[in-house]
């Protein structure tokens, strides 16, 4: 389908909630990255999820179940329970937890804000004002896989990157929460009441990323209802539409359902074919978090929730709870106890039970099952998901890690020179070498870029393994930390031990590790010399921001090629032709952390690029869309040499001279 036919389909779907309540001491906006307070009232917003009578072809127990107990027959939205849960009553408000029959604080009121069936109407293009609609707090459900899911990621046994380092919210809370702090109406005492949204703790963040209110809409019909599919299984590379309420009720006629696009960059747990969290590669900003996510035949994928940060920083890892995982989110026994008093016990031979086993978790397996295999169409190529597998994790001790490309069937891998002698960018050795060589900048004035890589005749001895017997790190330099590699097939994570070959000691930032042994299922990097142009789209795929022990695969972002450095023929003496010489790719695909040495794609599936750094403010901060790469065209000769002769005896080796 076109974008816009997704989007047109999208706003049938799409919504924006608003809570409006007391809050005579300006502490409800906590942890919120904007909102409106007037005469003691607070006003907060969120994307929703609208789902009508009709809307799915087959509607999940959990909805059905919570609509029954609350007598609702109308249309219910779906959103962040984070925009509710300042206006809970504070037996509620102080143990945050799913609540079957959550209370509001007197006075509070919900709205959602829908749009004009005319204003859908794109070949005519009206324009009608959004509909605001009374709706009512009917449940508030913790989606445990989703939460599970993020909890791996922020508490995984001696992860490199530590939980604490990590929040849930827009980075651009913390300018809100200063405005807060700084109200002479905060106290201590409201500090504590609203104690259970500071916590760090790893499960606390985990739910609250995830958890999702459910709200019921009145005296909302339409006459055009649209039934849509379900998107059942997502891979990385997959396209994704948001449709979302930025900063919605600042100024709800510019921001109301408003599009962002994407990709998938990665699904949570790793290796599983329906994945209950996806981490998005899509711009966001404050007030979609609850928006509806589709894929590209406009089936619907979840919805967004607010994002992972790193503290101190401005990344933010998107995250989109799937459907499959809300429709699943409770077991049988909970579902039955919805409604129900503490006196009324379900008996599982009643009708009640029979009902849900013939009308729930069962039924709607049976009915995914079936749509998956004629719903799901994936956007990424074979071609592209073989790249994706050439891509590994490098780890130096237990510090640091990075990216690396499989060159060849043989085990050969270059990285970036950086990871293993990280002085050039004023870090200390990650290999623990003593000596310090000359910085990069000088050995780069020095050498210019005319420097070509020559071959060195060097021993290699091969007892089920590749020994070298002199080191290339310079007059003999002592390495105390192990290098290891890891593969990634499905659900299969390998680790391998790995030694140095070759490190540039010029401009180009590599380096080349030889898998000390090399398992059947390597899948070589096919390179493509011929430069991108400026405009063309392409894709980052690297190990980035949560380390190793998180058991996280490769991440995908997409982007453009924003900007080719090129450098003019005379300044290489070696060569005749009158063309400029390409020697960086600028691109807008998201780089982070840990991401240097992986690959960068075209939509072929052809490496064009070596991820070698981003750009960062003069605070330090990164700025994960403006980033470098040195294109295959300036490594070919690396490509030339990573034959399958390469390691065997009296093998060409290279060197910078």
């Amino acid at each position: 389908m076109a974008l816009h036919e997704v989007a047109a389909a999208a706003r049938d779907l799409s919504a924006m909630a608003r809570i409006v309540g007391p809050d005579p001491k300006a502490v409800k906006m906590r942890r919120q990255a904007f909102h409106l307070h007037q005469s003691g009232s607070t006003t907060l917003s969120a994307s929703a999820l609208l789902l009508l009578p009709g809307s799915l072809a087959e509607p999940p127990p959990l909805l059905d179940r919570i609509c029954a107990a609350h007598g609702h027959a109308g249309g219910v939205a779906l959103t962040s329970a984070s925009l509710v849960e300042p206006f809970l009553v504070a037996e509620q408000r102080s143990n945050p937890s799913q609540e079957f029959q959550p209370k509001l604080v007197p006075e509070a009121r919900l709205d959602v804000v829908v749009e004009n069936e005319e204003a859908r109407n794109i070949r005519d293009e009206k324009s009608g004002v959004p509909r605001w609609l009374s709706a009512r707090l009917l449940a508030i459900v913790d989606v445990s896989a989703s939460a599970d899911s993020v909890l791996s990621l922020l508490q995984h046994e001696g992860s490199l990157t530590r939980s604490s380092s990590w929040d849930v919210c827009w980075s651009l809370t913390d300018v809100n929460q200063k405005h807060v702090d700084n109200d002479a109406r905060y106290s201590l005492e409201s500090n504590r009441n609203n104690a259970y949204v500071e916590s760090t703790e790893p499960p606390m963040l985990a739910k609250s990323a995830t958890r999702i209110a459910i709200l019921g809409v009145s005296n909302f019909k339409s006459s055009n209802t649209r039934c849509i599919d379900v998107s059942l299984m997502q891979q990385r590379g997959d396209s994704l539409l948001i449709m979302g309420s930025p900063f919605g009720i600042l100024s709800p006629a510019h921001f109301f359902n408003s599009i962002s696009v994407g990709v998938v960059a990665n699904c949570l747990p790793p290796g599983t074919a329906r994945s209950p969290l996806l981490m998005a590669d899509v711009h966001c900003l404050p007030g979609m978090e609850g928006a509806p996510v589709f894929d590209k035949n406009s089936c619907l994928v979840g919805m967004l929730m607010k994002p992972l940060r790193q503290r101190g920083s401005s990344i933010e890892v998107q995250l989109v709870i799937t459907w499959d995982a809300i429709c699943n989110a409770w077991s049988s026994n909970k579902l039955e106890k919805i409604g129900q008093t503490p006196s009324e016990l379900v008996d599982d031979k009643s009708s009640d039970c029979t009902y849900k086993e013939s009308c729930g978790a069962h039924k709607y397996r049976r009915f995914v099952s079936n749509s998956a295999n004629s719903l799901n169409q994936y956007d990424i190529s074979p071609s592209l998901t073989e790249a994706i597998s050439s891509v590994v994790l490098v780890t130096v001790g237990e510090t640091s890690w990075a990216s690396g490309i499989i060159l060849n069937k043989n085990g050969l891998i270059m990285t970036n020179a950086h990871l293993l002698e990280p002085w050039r960018f004023g870090r200390t050795s990650s290999l623990g070498l003593q000596n310090k060589i000359t910085s990069f900048s000088e050995e780069h004035i020095r050498e210019r870029e005319n420097n070509r890589l020559q071959p060195q005749k060097c021993k290699v001895s091969n007892e089920d393994a590749v020994k070298h017997e002199v080191t290339l790190f310079n007059l003999g330099f002592k390495r105390d930390r192990a290098i290891s590699v890891r593969l990634d097939h499905g659900e299969r994570q390998t680790w391998y031990n790995a030694s140095v070959v070759f490190i540039s000691k010029g401009p180009l930032d590599i380096a080349l590790l030889q898998m000390e042994k090399t398992p059947i299922e390597l899948c070589a990097i096919r390179p493509e010399f011929v430069c991108p142009t400026a405009g063309s789209s392409v894709y980052v795929v690297g190990h980035g921001l949560l380390g190793p022990r998180s058991g996280l695969c490769s991440s995908l972002s997409s982007g453009v090629v924003s900007k080719i450095v090129k450098i003019p023929s005379t300044q290489h003496s070696q060569l005749s032709s009158n063309m400029d010489i390409p020697v960086m790719l600028q691109t807008t695909a998201a780089v982070h952390p840990g991401a240097s040495g992986g690959v960068l794609l075209n939509s072929l599936g052809r490496m064009v690029g070596l991820i070698t750094s981003n750009a960062k403010h003069g605070g330090g901060s990164t700025i994960p869309h403006l980033n470098f790469s040195i294109p295959c065209k300036s490594l070919e000769m690396v490509f030339n040499y990573s034959g399958p002769t390469v390691f065997c005896s009296n093998c060409l080796l290279f060197s910078q001279h």
